[in-house]
């Protein structure tokens, strides 16, 4: 994590992004590396066979989890999910702005 965060602070600090079309394909490389990391991380602790044991549901309420803050856990999550989805509007701007900026320079 380290690395890639190293990587994108980096390439964060080029000038003149019109430019950088590569730096979207970059960009998803690496996400791509990411989850793919992150995916393998938990292919090999599941098979190494040292998990938390957990439900359909989720974890089981018990001496640790009550049932109480299992229901809030999960609300905060819902709420996280609508936070984070809220800002899909401005990435959609942002297409709109560049788009827009690729045509008038073509004029």
């Amino acid at each position: 994590m380290i690395i890639f965060t190293g990587i994108q602070i980096l390439l964060s600090q080029l000038p003149n992004f019109h430019k950088l079309w590569w730096l979207s394909i970059v960009a998803a490389v690496m996400s791509l590396a990411y989850s793919s990391i992150g995916l393998g991380l938990s292919i090999a602790k599941i098979a190494g066979g040292v998990h938390a044991r957990t439900t359909l549901t989720g974890a089981t309420g018990g001496v640790d989890v009550s049932a109480t803050e299992k229901i809030w856990k999960t609300f905060q999550s819902m709420g996280d999910i609508a936070f984070a989805y809220s800002y899909s509007n401005v990435l959609i701007e942002i297409q709109v702005i560049l788009s827009t900026q690729k045509l008038r320079a073509v004029q």
